[in-house]
């Protein structure tokens, strides 16, 4: 198995357990609060932190910093990057420190408002409680990105585990403590900050282990090029990851307008919608993004090149039955994942048409993801932004128009055509010659995956027409349903690749008999 192939498997188990944990945290969540203003409020309120997130730390800050650090690691030495890390993380923790405290003093401005609606004041207070999670997760992910780019996986995936674990705890704290929605809301809270903060510790001492310390020794100076080279990556960059999380708030925030539970049906949608995106398509952009970065710097046009098409192509082998599976089998996921105390069938019913339009939407996410990756590795920063602001507006537009006709419906469908157009700019902007060798590479893969994505439509639907004879409570068959029909139909789609010879495996390994990549 080659190095890359490790690696991604690495980072998905890892990005497994930390989705199944993440799922585990929602449940318990949607249990305690139902789909109710009060977790609307929780989720609106730990939005804007994760916009920061996003934008400061695996978005725009680590899509500038990982081609720089790779660039002095290619051009001197770990020692040496490590030395300029430490003058950047020393910087980025002031900055963002001064953020928060300018965050707190606008969120007093609206709180001042007397008109304002009392769930947008929930969400408001929520939001300023957990403003030094934004701290701590954005220092978590430049520490990552360091680690990525020096060939480290593991702790990096693993950091977003400890947080899901400390939330179900403080969770199951809350709810043994019976204080109602307020006492578990506040646990809630609590439970976010610390997980940050251990999210924070475990890259931050395994970058340690390889040498790293906080003193800067070196001369600030000596880097001056390679933070000239980071802030010309950085804004452009910026403002491409700012119009995506902004479109994501916008969303939200439409839904937060529309009742209580529209901002909660959305979320239980995406967070599902999220779960293969996050274990295979985040995945497979962590590992290959440095592998782009540093192929692009050594001018290796057929390198890059190949190098995308390997990532493509298991984007592309994983991405699309899981879009299929959860489309078909969307209600049946929903009854056993979140039909649990005060997330009723009611709720689920309310949810089937959101997962099933977000399901649409996930192969162009996946592929948008990976596009834009590609440009940045290219450190071409200025197309992705365009794309991005014209998927915005559209965006915005769409949900407008079909929110006030479809309600939380229209939302979800706003965004599978933003998805849709997002994906079509971003592949029409690749140059001809990454086209005709894209063509070239994964021509042999259109049929098997079809007749694979057949077989798991057929498998499902007269699985659940047979098990519909059976006398089980609808529970009972959601549950058998799904245990059922998922392994059958998996295990009938790669029967069908590997039929065809089409595997991941064989696929590196012939790429490494043919062209080999330095890793």
């Amino acid at each position: 198995m080659s190095k890359d192939l490790k690696n991604v498997v690495s980072v998905s188990l890892t990005t497994v357990l930390s989705r199944v944990t993440g799922l585990l945290r929602d449940v318990l969540i949607f249990a305690a609060l139902g789909a109710s203003a009060w977790s609307s409020a929780f989720i609106v309120g730990f939005t804007i932190p994760n916009l920061f997130r996003r934008l400061f730390g695996e978005g725009a800050l680590s899509s500038a910093f990982i081609p720089v650090f790779s660039t002095i690691v290619k051009k001197k030495n770990v020692q040496s990057a490590l030395a300029f890390f430490s003058h950047f993380i020393a910087r980025w923790t002031y900055l963002l420190a001064g953020l928060a405290v300018v965050l707190v003093l606008l969120v007093q401005v609206f709180l001042s408002i007397d008109a304002l609606p009392e769930r947008w004041v929930l969400s408001l207070k929520i939001f300023q409680w957990l403003l030094p999670y934004m701290i701590f997760i954005c220092l978590a992910a430049i520490f990552s990105g360091a680690l990525n780019s020096i060939g480290r996986f593991f702790s990096a995936s693993f950091a977003p585990v400890l947080f899901n674990l400390v939330l179900i705890i403080t969770v199951l704290i809350g709810i043994s403590k019976g204080g109602g929605e307020s006492g578990i809301i506040i646990w809630l809270c609590g439970g976010v900050l610390l997980g940050g903060l251990l999210q924070l510790l475990l890259p931050l001492m395994d970058l340690r282990n390889q040498g790293w310390s906080l003193d800067r020794k070196s001369d600030a100076a000596e880097f001056s090029e390679s933070f000239q080279s980071f802030w010309l990556l950085f804004f452009p960059s910026l403002l491409g990851a700012a119009v995506l999380q902004i479109n994501i708030l916008v969303s939200r925030l439409l839904a937060h307008t529309l009742d209580d539970t529209a901002v909660s049906f959305l979320y239980v949608s995406s967070r599902l919608m999220e779960l293969p995106l996050g274990v295979f398509t985040i995945a497979i952009v962590t590992v290959f993004f440095p592998m782009m970065s540093r192929t692009f710097e050594e001018d290796s046009l057929d390198s890059f090149i190949e190098v995308i098409l390997r990532g493509t192509r298991f984007i592309l082998i994983i991405v699309l039955p899981a879009s299929v599976g959860l489309s078909v089998l969307s209600k049946e996921i929903l009854i056993v994942l979140f039909e649990w105390g005060s997330f009723d069938l009611s709720d689920v019913n309310a949810t089937v048409p959101i997962l099933v339009i977000y399901t649409l939407a996930l192969p162009f996410y996946s592929i948008t993801t990976y596009a834009i990756r590609c440009f940045y590795a290219g450190k071409n920063m200025k197309l992705p932004v365009r794309l991005s602001i014209i998927v915005l507006i559209l965006n915005t537009i769409f949900s407008i128009i079909f929110m006030n006709i479809w309600g939380v419906y229209g939302l979800a469908f706003a965004n599978l055509l933003s998805a849709i157009l997002h994906t079509i700019f971003a592949v029409q902007a690749m140059k001809e010659s990454y086209m005709i060798s894209f063509r070239k590479g994964l021509k042999d893969l259109f049929l098997p995956i079809l007749i694979g994505l057949s077989m798991i439509t057929v498998i499902c639907l007269l699985g659940k027409v047979g098990l519909s004879y059976f006398d089980f409570t609808h529970k009972i068959y959601a549950f058998v349903s799904v245990s059922l029909l998922i392994p059958m139909s998996v295990g009938c789609y790669f029967c069908v690749l590997k039929i065809f010879k089409i595997s991941d495996l064989s696929f590196v390994k012939s790429l490494k008999s043919n062209h080999e990549i330095s890793d």
